[in-house]
């Protein structure tokens, strides 16, 4: 499972950039911009091809999936220690995707089945936030729960091998992608040494 985690900021041309990016293979998309306000991810949306739009997981203002049909939401650590279980498996059982964010690897073994996947890291020192380093031992291998684990953190086209040795059942790309002068050919190049590892 390959995914694509946006910038906190916004990008100039990050709808055409996302759209070539979805035309090119891209499974999954996460809208994590913590600090924007809900028209703000109204307007990046509208701007993405009808049919790319069930890929895309809400981090923020899940209100926007009523209004362009998402069945993708994330819940942060933070909303998810604050929610109610019960919300979760309403959501689960009226066809929405779920996924959450963990830091331990115990964590993740606490889910319920609610969640498809959890973010896990940062696995490598994290590319887009300095000084936000790694505290997972690479010689670690990832228990099987029945909540997916996504690697996350630092990875990117050379790395991203080490991930699935590890154990991991996919994983997201951030400052890879972001930091990149050309986002879209950084995807082309994670997604050929993505696809050369997973069958």
């Amino acid at each position: 499972m390959l995914i694509v985690v946006s910038d906190a900021a916004f990008h100039k041309n990050e709808p055409a950039l996302l759209n070539e990016m979805f035309d090119q293979g891209l499974e999954f998309f996460h809208l994590r911009k913590p600090s924007a306000p809900a028209s703000a991810l109204q307007h990046l949306i509208e701007k993405i091809k009808p049919q790319h739009i069930s890929k895309i997981a809400l981090h923020s203002h899940h209100q926007l999936a009523n209004i362009f049909r998402m069945n993708r939401l994330h819940y942060t650590e933070v909303k998810r220690k604050k929610s109610n279980p019960m919300e979760w498996q309403a959501l689960k059982e009226s066809g929405c995707h779920l996924s959450t964010s963990v830091h331990q690897i115990q964590e993740a073994a606490k889910l319920p089945g609610s969640f498809d996947y959890a973010f896990l890291g940062p696995v490598f020192d994290s590319i887009s936030k300095q000084g936000y380093s790694s505290t997972i031992s690479k010689k670690i291998k990832m228990p099987k729960n029945k909540t997916k684990l996504i690697a996350i953190g630092g990875i990117n086209e050379i790395n991203l091998k080490l991930s699935f040795e590890m154990g991991f059942d996919g994983i997201a790309i951030l400052g890879a992608i972001w930091q990149s002068t050309d986002p879209v050919k950084s995807f082309q190049l994670i997604k050929k040494a993505c696809s050369s590892i997973v069958p």
